[in-house]
């Protein structure tokens, strides 16, 4: 079982069934383990706190209780710092064993577009949840006697997703306090493009659990009749229209009701309290309903699907992460959005990158379609991706006349179905090449770029870029236009790297963890200062692209190792990297390969002195001497000796620095950068409408 896996537990005074409990499951599984603490008590924190550090579980503590959802999303977020891209989300009151847990896992990291889990029964073997229904008109759930085609929210008992998934629902809601959130997050990922699967050969058992069980007359607590009714009609101010939410007002004396009498009539013969806690949650639910429905109304409404009189934009991209090429078609969309345009963007799969498409206004559609990608390059497999190409360009290519937008903008080369389809479809098209790739055969470069001729316009990220493209079609290459990226610095002014005697000289570098990005040579190079008798620490932002998990691990070995142990940490995705870069005394870019290097501009942004490897879009974004250093490709040895020059020479270091940020601002602007696509927008689409008639 990979040590990518992490169970998350919210304890709030069930310090006993986690002994009971998460031990017995822990037992069985090398998951990390990480015990969120809401707090209730001193003796109740203390208790957890000692059974954390007794069996080496990852504690997070809260000086109060947020809630269900905020502790999740604590919990999570520590999960991530120890790299893990799996969440496996338990109660405390849950039996489950060790092999189900990794199960589970194995389920969500084959497919990370899955939010699974097991089929929940009673102790005494009666099904508590297989996966609820959701009746939209009565704002009523069912857990019990739920088709298989019929679900539509899993309990958040016992659930696992991927970081990808994840990050693209943005975790839990936390106005939810307790009950619905997992019905809200259900709804979240099916509405990205997500699938619900109950694993019905998994199973784990729901124990008495602290809010919906009592030592009290009642049958229910108060908590649970509240929040029960309040995050009703949460769900209803999020999810449905003006209608449905005044619909599930109307009802929502009737479900307080229902809710009290599963605790028994019986309770209400003693107190009147349940009675209360329910009419309280209610009011609370239909008051945050209204000021979300209020919010809505005043924020800027979605774009909808056929705006009258704006052109539109189809923008494809192949990944759903937030690395360079990702956060520049977030650029590209914002242009476009500012020029009048609607935009749609049309992924592969969901992840982080549909919740800021979609914040910024584009709409966003999710829909597979081949990406090329390296691993293709070899004869069968590249066969099979011409197969399935052919038959998705004849798809795209229908779905386009159907519905055809004024221009669609292909980013990268990695996805050339787009290019022909639109060509068939009669649509102008853009390709953006962030690529430099110039260690392929002739041949192989040639077919690379060949569908660029059906482009009406190319853009390169960078004269390396546009060599690569005249390299192997030198046609292709004169028609591309070079656009340097448009880089977002911080939010605040940075300030000028400060170093105090005795602490340890800080270095960053921020890339996916693959060969070509050189993380490999920071590492060395960072034993080599260290051997050197200099104190440093290197952080390192970034996750594994899939199929390189074995890098990674080569990586985590190397860090093991006596000279670098507790000098070097993985510290996963992180997103903004913003404090990473300021806390830093120097910038690290070490790729073999890189078209032009937005993480070299974001050191420069940040004012901080960079050193990169001189090669291709790099050796454009820094000058020797005057905005950074560049040293040659995967050398340790040249890498450490500009380093340890910087850091002997604090004016030096300050002067390259400054001077980088002030070149960066004028040469990397976002406002420059838009301008060029809108012009390549424009100009495209007239031509298409002015000369050319489908």
């Amino acid at each position: 079982m990979p040590a990518h896996t992490a169970i998350v537990v919210v304890n709030y005074r069930s310090h006993e069934l986690l002994g009971q409990h998460l031990l017995a499951t822990t037992a069985e599984t090398t998951a990390v383990v990480v015990v969120v603490d809401s707090f209730s008590s001193r003796d109740e924190h203390a208790a957890v706190a000692e059974l954390a550090a007794h069996h080496g579980w990852e504690l997070v503590s809260t000086t109060q209780n947020r809630g269900f959802g905020a502790g999740m999303n604590l919990g999570v977020r520590r999960a991530r710092e120890r790299g893990c891209d799996v969440f496996v989300l338990l109660n405390p009151d849950l039996e489950i064993a060790g092999s189900t847990v990794d199960a589970l896992a194995d389920s969500s990291r084959a497919d990370p577009e899955v939010l699974c889990c097991p089929r929940i029964v009673r102790p005494d073997g009666r099904l508590w949840s297989a996966g609820g229904t959701l009746d939209l008109e009565a704002g009523t759930t069912r857990s019990t006697g739920v088709h298989p085609s019929d679900v539509r929210w899993l309990s958040g008992a016992c659930l696992a997703i991927s970081a990808q998934l994840w990050d693209a629902v943005d975790g839990f809601d936390e106005d939810y306090f307790l009950y619905w959130e997992d019905v809200d997050l259900s709804w979240k990922v099916r509405g990205v493009g997500g699938r619900l699967v109950v694993r019905n050969d998994l199973s784990a058992v729901h124990a008495v659990g602290g809010t919906q069980d009592t030592a009290s007359t009642r049958a229910k607590s108060l908590v649970y009749y509240r929040h029960n009714c309040r995050g009703r009609m949460i769900f209803a101010g999020k999810h449905l229209d003006r209608t449905g939410v005044g619909r599930w007002a109307r009802g929502a004396g009737h479900y307080a009701w229902q809710v009290v009498l599963r605790g028994g009539r019986r309770q209400l013969l003693r107190s009147r309290a349940p009675l209360a806690a329910a009419a309280l949650g209610s009011t609370e639910g239909l008051l945050l309903a209204a000021r979300r429905r209020w919010r809505a109304h005043d924020a800027r409404p979605p774009v909808p699907a056929h705006p009258p009189g704006r052109r539109r934009l189809l923008v494809a991209h192949p990944s759903p992460d937030l690395y360079g090429s990702d956060r520049q078609m977030l650029e590209t969309v914002a242009a476009a959005l500012d020029a009048g345009w609607s935009v749609e963007a049309v992924l592969p799969t969901t992840g982080p990158l549909v919740a800021l498409l979609r914040s910024r206004g584009a709409s966003v559609r999710i829909s597979r379609f081949p990406v090329l990608r390296k691993s293709v390059l070899r004869p069968r497999e590249l066969l099979r991706f011409v197969a399935e190409s052919a038959a998705v360009i004849l798809s795209l290519a229908r779905s386009l006349r159907r519905d055809p937008p004024d221009v669609v903008y292909v980013n990268t080369l990695t996805i050339p179905v787009w290019l022909i389809a639109a060509r068939l479809a009669g649509i102008g098209s853009i390709c953006h090449v962030h690529e430099a790739e110039d260690d392929h055969r002739r041949i192989v470069a040639s077919a690379l770029v060949a569908p660029l001729a059906l482009a009406d316009a190319i853009i390169a990220n960078s004269q390396a870029a546009r060599r690569a493209l005249q390299a192997a079609s030198s046609r292709t290459g004169r028609r591309a236009v070079v656009v340097f990226n448009g880089v977002p610095g911080p939010a605040d002014e940075p300030q000028p790297s400060t170093h105090r005697a005795g602490e340890p000289w800080r270095l960053a570098l921020v890339a996916r963890l693959s060969p070509r990005k050189g993380v490999d040579v920071a590492l060395e190079a960072a034993a080599i200062l260290l051997a050197q008798g200099r104190d440093v620490h290197l952080a390192v932002c970034g996750t594994v692209f899939p199929g390189y998990e074995w890098f990674e691990a080569q990586l985590r070995e190397r860090i093991a190792q006596a000279d670098l142990v507790g000098h070097v940490e993985l510290l996963g995705y992180v997103h903004p990297t913003w404090p990473v870069l300021a806390s830093a005394d120097v910038v690290l870019v070490p790729s073999r390969l890189e078209p032009f290097g937005n993480t070299a501009v974001e050191g420069l942004l940040a004012r901080r002195a960079v050193v990169a490897s001189g090669v291709q879009g790099l050796a454009e974004v820094l000058t020797q001497n005057s905005t950074g250093l560049l040293v040659p490709p995967a050398d340790p040895g040249a890498l450490a000796g500009a380093i340890a020059r910087l850091l002997d020479d604090p004016s030096f270091r300050s002067r390259l620095a400054d001077q980088g940020r002030s070149d960066a601002l004028a040469r990397f602007g976002t406002a420059t950068y838009a301008d060029h696509i809108r012009t390549q927008l424009e100009r495209v689409s007239r031509r298409r409408g002015a000369n050319f008639t489908p």
